[in-house]
């Protein structure tokens, strides 16, 4: 019988991103010249939210305010914009760096597999913390808070 879980390191068949991999470089190339150019520049589009269509707070409402907070240094302003928006940037860093310093040059990737009753409990917390993080959200109301680079 297998061990619950492990985590094992991977031959891949190619290079190729994976589609994990691939959403995080895209995301993150994107937001690295969105984010700043968003604050500096005046002509830049804005990209709304649901909280603009709906008036209901995203479980990630200040997400970017706390990835921009956490990048000028400013960790306990970040975790009080959104702390589940830093884990997701969090993964999605350790999706691209993993995808252009183990799949590339040693053509290797890191997979952690488990159970189905792991995997279940797995994605059940997932699911629990992804809705304690909304109550956080609508509850702090953070994303109203401007973010001051000052």
């Amino acid at each position: 019988m297998l061990p619950p879980m492990q985590v094992l390191l991977e031959k891949p068949a190619n290079r190729f991103p994976s589609p994990w991999e691939l959403y995080a470089l895209l995301l993150l190339a994107g937001a690295a010249v969105y984010i700043p150019l968003s604050y500096a520049v005046d002509w830049m589009p804005a990209i709304h939210s649901p909280l603009r269509y709906t008036g209901f707070a995203c479980p990630l409402c200040g997400g970017t305010r706390a990835v921009t907070a956490l990048m000028l240094g400013r960790f306990e302003l970040a975790v009080r914009y959104n702390p589940l928006a830093l884990v997701v940037f969090a993964i999605l860093v350790w999706g691209a760096l993993s995808w252009l310093f183990m799949v590339l040059p040693f053509k290797r990737r890191l997979v952690i597999t488990g159970s189905k009753n792991l995997r279940r409990a797995f994605w059940f917390a997932v699911a629990a913390v992804f809705v304690a993080n909304w109550v956080y959200v609508a509850i702090a109301k953070m994303y109203e808070v401007p973010l001051n680079l000052n």
